[in-house]
This record gives C-alpha cells, structure tokens and sequence, in this order.
C-alpha cells in the first residue's frame, strides 16, 4: 500500500513539473504579443558617435542601425531574424567584411511621431551618429491605424481607403520631419527606407486603398531623391501578387519568406 501511494505521488508531481513547464514556455512563446519591448538597450552616451564617411570599400567594418516599427522588429517572423539580421548577415557575405548592429530600435506599434520623439534620447543619437547604413520601416502604423475592437485585422478591422486617405495629409509631413532629422544626425550615413505595402490587397474593398499607399511612397522617393544618399526599397509588388506566400497569420506582418525577399531587396540596393 505504501508502495503505491509512492508511486501515485510521484506522478502527481512529475505531471505537475510538466505542467509548470508547459505554461512557461507558452509564456515565453507570447512575451513578445504581450509585453512588447523597444528594441536592444544601449548604453546612455555622453557625446554622439559619428560616422566616419567615405568609400566603404575603405572601411574595415560597417555599422547598421535599424529604426522604426514592428516590421524592423521582426513581428511575423517564426526564425526571430526578420530583415535586419538577415541584412546585416548577407552584406558581409557579398562585402567580405565584418558588418555590425549597432543596435535595432525598433519599437511595436510605432508611428512617425513616437520615432520623431525618440531622437532626442541620447542613446537614439548616439546609434544614428555611429551607422553607416540605417535602416528604416516607419508609416504603416500611421496609415493602418488597426483599432483593438474594431474588428479582426484580417477582416481589416477599422480600416478603408477612406481612412487611409483622410491620414495621408497629417502623417506625410512628419515623414519629411524624420527625413531631416536623420540627417541632421549622421551626415555620412546612407539610409534605407522600406516602402509600405498594402496588406489588404486580397480583400475586394480595400484593392484601391494600394493608390494611397503608392502616395506614401512616393513621398518618401521625393525625400530620398532630395537627401541624395537615401534609398528606398519597394515592396508593393511582392505583397500584392503574394500575400498568401509572404504575410503572416496575422494579415499584417510579413512572414519568414516575406522578409527574406525584403532583406533580398534592400542587399541588392546596397551593392
């Protein structure tokens, strides 16, 4: 009798580790849906690094800081690499040189305004001052403001061309703003700005809200031609002819494969 009750007693506690585990690792599987972080910490610095300009041909390693929202983020990405690792990774395969993340500042949920913001921390100014190459997904969020209970996003929740017309006038502006303000940062720095996409495009209703996407980016093609060492890197295309192949469950966020066409882009830009 004693016997068994040892034995009932031990697998009640074996299943209660299990169990314990299990929620855990659910728990971690989630941190990211619902305690979003802002990016890698850095260092607070005293002064602002700044690039040192030139060829990069001449330089022994190359330094890239990523900025902006969920898409620099990785949201979407089951590998955890979204683009910018795998950016960072290829270019210092085709440049033969050591290529160095500075650090990805990338916030969820961010809209120009809130990066705006970000660079006057020191920290913010400190990674921009330090990069050769910065890399850039910003706007989104301004245009597809998705509400919590407005409806599922794949549903498109709250969103419709109107709306995204109505935000087009506000937002544009403060991209010009975040243009200058990089630039009044780092000098030397060649930024990389991902053009959005309409993630709606295989929902009937919203296929002609993709005229005021191309109005965004077409901005930002106007700022990045007047800047002069700006490129941007368009995605549209990829999206709307594949969005069952490149976006994620969520109907928003490029999936693995998504990224790794963006990354594709963006190496084929720089070389």
């Amino acid at each position: 009798m004693k016997s068994g009750n040892w034995l009932w007693r031990a697998l009640g506690l074996t299943t209660l580790a299990c169990l314990c585990a299990l929620l855990v690792g659910f728990g971690w599987a989630l941190r990211d849906t619902w305690f979003p972080q802002d990016g890698l910490a850095i260092p607070e610095s005293p002064e602002a690094s700044t690039a040192t300009g030139g060829a990069w041909a001449d330089k022994p390693e190359l330094f890239v800081t990523s900025l902006g929202d969920s898409l620099t983020y990785g949201v979407g990405d089951t590998t955890g690499q979204g683009y910018v690792k795998r950016v960072t990774d290829r270019l210092a395969d085709t440049l033969n040189k050591p290529v160095t993340l500075v650090n990805n500042l990338a916030v969820n949920g961010s809209q120009t305004k809130q990066l705006l913001a970000s660079f006057e921390q020191s920290g913010v100014k400190y990674a921009i001052g330090k990069a050769d190459i910065v890399l850039l997904t910003i706007g989104g969020n301004d245009l597809f403001q998705i509400a919590q209970e407005g409806g599922s996003i794949a549903e498109g929740g709250d969103v419709s061309p109107e709306l995204l017309e109505a935000r087009l006038p506000e937002a544009t502006p403060r991209l010009e703003a975040l243009f200058k303000k990089l630039r009044s940062l780092n000098a030397n720095a060649r930024i990389v700005y991902v053009g959005l996409y309409n993630p709606f495009y295989d929902l009937p209703e919203m296929r002609s809200g993709s005229g005021i996407v191309a109005k965004w980016n077409a901005a930002a093609y106007a700022l990045a031609e007047a800047d002069g060492n700006a490129t941007v890197v368009p995605t549209y295309d990829l999206f709307e002819t594949n969005i069952k192949r490149y976006l994620s469950g969520d109907h928003f966020h490029p999936n693995a494969e998504g990224y790794d066409r963006i990354a594709e882009r963006i190496v084929q830009a720089l070389n």
